[in-house]
């Protein structure tokens, strides 16, 4: 049941930052948060790309860590691919806390690496807790 619960967990962090990704696409001022804190306001065309292309990636990871419990949209797909993914995912996890604590952003380390480290261990929970196989 934990490696559920922590799935369930991780996604909605995921999705979360995924939102906050979209907001940032939309001109959300709220750079000081992102890619290294390096602007003021909103992000540039080039940041607005990579903030879309962070949120499509934050909600495959999602979908790949409930698949990893079998549940979500991708709960029917096969086990290697999934297996796979959530891997990604938990590398991609392992980076970010690494990235968002090592940021010259303050504000982006004070809220993006507690986030991270939490999101880490989820995803961790999650990775040892369950096996998926078929």
């Amino acid at each position: 049941m934990l490696p559920v619960l922590a799935a369930r967990a991780a996604a909605v962090v995921m999705v979360g930052i995924a939102a906050f990704q979209v907001a940032l696409v939309f001109g959300a001022p709220w750079s000081a948060y992102t890619q290294g804190g390096e602007t003021e306001g909103a992000l540039d065309t080039s940041g607005r790309v990579f903030a879309a292309v962070s949120c499509a990636i934050l909600l495959v990871m999602a979908a790949a860590i409930l698949a990893r419990v079998r549940e979500g949209p991708l709960k029917n797909a096969p086990g290697r691919l999934v297996t796979a993914l959530a891997w990604f995912t938990t590398i991609y996890s392992a980076l970010a806390v690494v990235l968002n604590l090592a940021t010259q952003s303050s504000s982006e380390r004070a809220v993006f690496g507690p986030t991270a480290i939490v999101l880490f261990v989820l995803v961790v929970t999650t990775m040892v807790g369950s096996r998926r196989t078929r």
